[in-house]
């Protein structure tokens, strides 16, 4: 693929950019970006991915990154010196919205990954026409473009769903050959439902007392993430040694523990706008449990079982049916692996460029392909 045109991709003010320090929007950028891309983030503890060209907003920035005005200056600062022909901004609309006033010169595109109606600079009818008028916009989900333009908002919003790297995902383990463990992987926060996990989980531990629990995440995507007051309050709750919290790990270990559990349950109260943990659960051919909310549904369509967030004594009954099921089980890894693999990188990519071209004149005369 020919890159010789300068993209700048800029990253949420909070995310990691490193193999020990990541996010979903990390890891999706990093997937997608090409030898000449600039990704613009925070300044980092660690390395960044190897093969990325990645580019520090100042430190003297750093410092009051909380204030988005300041962290929008670096990355104006940035634009200036690079000059790129493109720029890609994820999930700060207010961010995306003062670029593109201040180069309107340069394309500039918005990826969403939340609910825009969440989200301040969007939550109106007014806001979101405006923003149209003045960028491109890119929505992970069929879900997410929806609500963009609910209210009778006129306008192009591009679906570009996220993706996984299906080279990465571990060798598979037949079902009757994994462990007895149950997953919970995510942030673990009272929006993706870590305590409906510990309650439908001990249920299952009074049925059966010989399986293993784990739960693979913290509050933010850092090994130092805080002891915040939900997990110190869910740690209280677990009355079950078998129940484990392993905190923040690594892509490549979650993805190992993911192929060798049994199930992995994701009782998100948070209407998810895509669903990555989902996604990954599905390549990995472990039968999913996950909420009817969001985009989920659209995203697993067979590969899963959904269930209500609000009723964990039926999610409970779904679950304890699925473990003593195996032909149930397998179907289900079946059907995951197929759904997981309409959402393959390489497709992804493919799109992302089409999509690039379609929108960046400069593109096409630089022989962007």
């Amino acid at each position: 693929m020919n890159n010789t045109s300068k993209i700048m991709t800029v990253l949420p003010p909070k995310e990691g950019f490193s193999p020990n320090c990541v996010g979903a929007v990390g890891l999706l950028v990093h997937r997608l970006a090409q030898s000449a891309d600039l990704i613009v983030g925070r300044a980092l503890n660690s390395l960044p991915f190897t093969g990325a060209h990645y580019l520090e907003v100042s430190k003297t920035w750093s410092s009051v990154f909380m204030n988005n005005k300041s962290y929008g200056y670096g990355v104006a600062c940035l634009v200036k010196k690079h000059n790129p022909c493109l720029i890609e901004i994820h999930n700060r609309p207010d961010l995306a919205l003062y670029i593109a006033q201040k180069f309107p010169q340069i394309p500039v595109s918005l990826t969403l990954h939340n609910n825009p109606l969440s989200m301040r600079g969007l939550k109106t009818k007014i806001e979101r026409q405006k923003l149209l008028q003045k960028l491109h916009v890119v929505a992970v989900s069929q879900w997410v473009k929806d609500r963009f333009l609910s209210d009778d908002v006129v306008g192009d919003v591009k679906v570009l769903p996220n993706h996984i790297d299906l080279t990465e995902v571990p060798e598979y383990v037949p079902i009757n050959q994994r462990e007895k463990t149950i997953l919970f992987v995510g942030r673990v926060v009272a929006d993706k439902g870590a305590d409906i996990f510990v309650s439908i989980c001990q249920q299952l531990l009074k049925e059966d007392p010989t399986w293993k629990i784990e739960m693979v995440g913290a509050d933010r995507f850092a090994p130092n993430s805080p002891q915040t007051p939900f997990i110190q309050k869910l740690r209280h709750q677990i009355n079950h040694d078998q129940i484990q919290m392993t905190g923040y790990l690594p892509y490549d270990q979650v993805l190992q523990k993911m192929s060798k559990a049994s199930a992995v349950i994701m009782p998100s109260r948070w209407e998810e706008p895509f669903g990555m943990t989902a996604l990954e659960a599905m390549a990995c051919g472990t039968p999913l449990l996950v909420s009817a909310v969001g985009a989920l549904p659209q995203v697993v369509g067979e590969g899963a079982l959904l269930i209500d967030p609000q009723k964990p004594e039926e999610a409970f009954i779904l679950l304890s049916s699925l473990l003593k099921n195996h032909q149930l089980q397998k179907e289900l890894s079946e059907k995951g692996i197929r759904q997981a693999s309409l959402y393959n990188a390489e497709e992804a990519l493919l799109k992302l460029v089409a999509y690039r071209t379609k929108i960046c004149s400069a593109l096409n005369i630089n022989g962007y392909s």
